[in-house]
């Protein structure tokens, strides 16, 4: 095998940045060197709420509140891969005021909330983010286990389980048979919105279901992964050819034919995990027919992970626009899972392709974010790019897999991963009734209610 060395010009200098794209040491010294950035502007950016500040007093955007989920998925999913804890306390920080008293994203399912842009969607990739975390950390490990305040320290595996089973209440077969409504309210919004049932919402579930069976054996995960996918694909929504479609008006079951990354990026983590739990075979036969649309759909010549069907000219403002942080995941779970080595090799020249391309933009430091120009849509206010910065740790995070870092599964019944309960064990004990308190306040409302490549 021969090794594959990127070589980065830094502006203004002679200098030259090497980073072998296949030697997993070289990879996770690189990702830990490139979350510092991922870090450094975020505390001035916040309104303490655990999320980026979202719109800026002139109304013009910012990272947006679902974005902010991804945000610490990319931290979380960090620390799987490497074994690296520093960044946890200051991450958990943030996820405790973001989850509050109520083990949930919602603020125990608060109407305001529901309806004030925290959708199904924008929840999943906050539920997406604490299923990292518990991977990483195990099913029992709680948030803040330094900051222990009574109700405010729930498990990540709550947190998660929670996300899940508030997202399924949205699971109606009255209309178009099945599938997940996009938005929490039936009463608030445009027709267009109260009756849409989104693709990106049902993948994020069947995503969370998979890897939530994956982690404790429990048929219920597996059976509603199954059912959602088997409506995707009477639905229509799901092509023959595995396109993957937005979603359907569910007034009249009508398609919307976008096509936006993402949804394969779910899809294809889904199918690759349900496959590593159960052998079955036709989840990663499905896992390899998706990669095929992948490939068509959203690859370019140079196996670059580049194009965007349907966010073409200025349709999306974003730059990177985000949709692509799911598929870099997606892309490292089929590696991981699959048995092919033919698809390996393909997933990985298409991972560090994507890579070489996307880290010319970085400088010795790991430093990938652009100064744009004062005013630019969804940029700090003074036109800095963070967005940057996220693109180059999803591909930092997948290619660490490619290289044999930590995949994200664990055993049914596993309990730790990296060493989250530092300290006595009083004090776990203490962070584990804390954990209880939290997740039973909130079940029991339910009761009631992500240069050129050389091919190696």
């Amino acid at each position: 095998m021969h090794s594959v060395l990127l070589l980065i010009p830094l502006s203004g200098t002679c200098l030259a940045q090497q980073l072998d794209l296949t030697n997993k040491d070289a990879v996770l010294k690189a990702a830990k060197a490139a979350v510092w950035p991922l870090r450094m502007f975020f505390d001035d950016n916040t309104h303490s709420n655990g999320a980026w500040v979202e719109q800026w007093d002139d109304g013009s955007w910012n990272v947006q509140w679902h974005e902010s989920g991804e945000y610490w998925s990319l931290f979380y999913e960090y620390m799987l891969h490497s074994g690296d804890a520093s960044y946890l306390d200051w991450v958990d920080k943030n996820m405790q005021l973001s989850a509050g008293s109520h083990a949930d994203f919602l603020d125990g399912m608060n109407p305001f909330l529901e309806t004030a842009g925290r959708w199904n969607d924008d929840i999943g990739w906050w539920g997406i983010a604490t299923m990292a975390a518990t991977e990483a950390f195990g099913k029992s490990a709680i948030v803040a286990k330094n900051n222990l305040q009574q109700d405010f320290n729930p498990t990540y595996f709550d947190l998660t389980n929670n996300t899940f089973e508030e997202i399924w209440m949205g699971w109606n077969t009255t209309f178009c048979n099945g599938g997940i409504w996009w938005s929490r309210s039936r009463t608030v919004g445009t027709d267009a919105q109260k009756f849409y049932k989104s693709t990106i919402t049902n993948v994020e579930e069947m995503e969370l279901g998979a890897r939530l069976f994956a982690l404790t054996g429990v048929a219920v995960y597996k059976e509603r992964v199954d059912e959602i996918y088997a409506w995707l694909k009477s639905s229509g929504l799901l092509a023959a050819d595995f396109t993957l479609y937005d979603g359907l008006d569910s007034r009249d079951c009508s398609i919307n034919r976008a096509v936006y990354s993402y949804h394969a990026g779910c899809l294809l983590a889904a199918l690759s995990f349900m496959y590593q739990s159960t052998k079955n075979t036709a989840y990663i036969n499905d896992a390899h027919k998706l990669l095929d649309a992948i490939k068509r759909q959203l690859i370019d010549s140079n196996s670059i992970l580049s194009i965007e069907p349907s966010c073409a000219g200025t349709t999306c403002q974003k730059s990177p626009h985000g949709y692509s942080w799911a598929v870099y995941r997606g892309l490292g779970n089929l590696f991981a899972y699959s048995p092919d080595a033919a698809v390996k090799s393909s997933v990985s020249s298409i991972i560090r392709a994507s890579a070489a391309k996307n880290f010319v933009g970085c400088d010795s430091n790991w430093y990938c974010i652009r100064n744009m120009p004062v005013g630019t849509g969804f940029t700090l206010q003074n036109g800095t790019n963070v967005r940057d910065q996220f693109e180059t740790v999803a591909i930092l995070n997948a290619l660490s897999v490619v290289n044999g870092g930590a995949a994200a599964v664990a055993a049914p019944g596993a309990t730790q991963g990296v060493s989250n309960n530092k300290g006595s064990g009083a004090a776990v004990a203490s962070q584990t009734g804390s954990s209880k308190s939290a997740a039973f306040k909130f079940n029991a409302a339910f009761v009631l209610q992500v240069v050129v490549y050389l091919l190696v």
